[in-house]
């Protein structure tokens, strides 16, 4: 029943707190020492979970290569759900004006590896140096954790994240990960 203004600053309330709850938990992340909680998980259902969790702004189309019969991973799905969100959210901020976001992945011998590709601004040579550095941001509103806390969980289910990019062509963030249990 609150009036237009009310409204307006409850909601400017309700980002912020999600926002200060993401900082929070991401440097719990980091700060704690990581144990995965690794079980079969189909790449399909999470990367579909990811995009509703995660949805891309109208201005980026959306393209998934996600073969049926890929096998699952096994990895902890809470830990990889964060990993592909934050590639994901980072690659449509990299496409501030718009673009495509492709998410493919294929079986690499006893691997699944899972591509986030953008064509957004893309990184500089400088900036590749120091991706994976905790705290190191180039976003006004960044704090530098979110790629720091995916490699810590990507290494934690026995997996790997890498990165190519090309300044003004976009980027290709690769989530590898093992599909047994070693």
């Amino acid at each position: 029943d609150a009036d237009d203004k009310v409204q307006q600053y409850h909601t400017m309330i309700e980002t912020e707190v999600h926002n200060a709850e993401k900082i929070i938990n991401d440097l719990l992340d980091f700060g704690r020492g990581v144990v995965a909680d690794r079980e079969q998980v189909s790449i399909p259902e999470l990367v579909q979970s990811v995009l509703i969790r995660f949805p891309a702004p109208p201005s980026v189309e959306v393209a998934l290569k996600l073969p049926a019969d890929l096998p699952k991973v096994f990895a902890d799905p809470r830990q990889m759900e964060q990993v592909l969100g934050n590639l994901t959210t980072n690659a449509c901020q990299a496409m501030a004006n718009g673009g495509k976001l492709t998410i493919t992945a294929h079986l690499q011998k006893e691997f699944v590896v899972i591509a986030v590709n953008d064509t957004g601004t893309g990184i500089t040579p400088e900036n590749m140096q120091k991706l994976f550095e905790p705290l190191f941001t180039t976003k006004a509103k960044g704090i530098g954790l979110g790629l720091a806390v995916s490699k810590k969980f990507a290494e934690a289910n026995n997996g790997r994240i890498e990165v190519e990019s090309e300044p003004g062509k976009g980027s290709t963030f690769t989530v590898t990960l093992p599909i047994q249990n070693k």
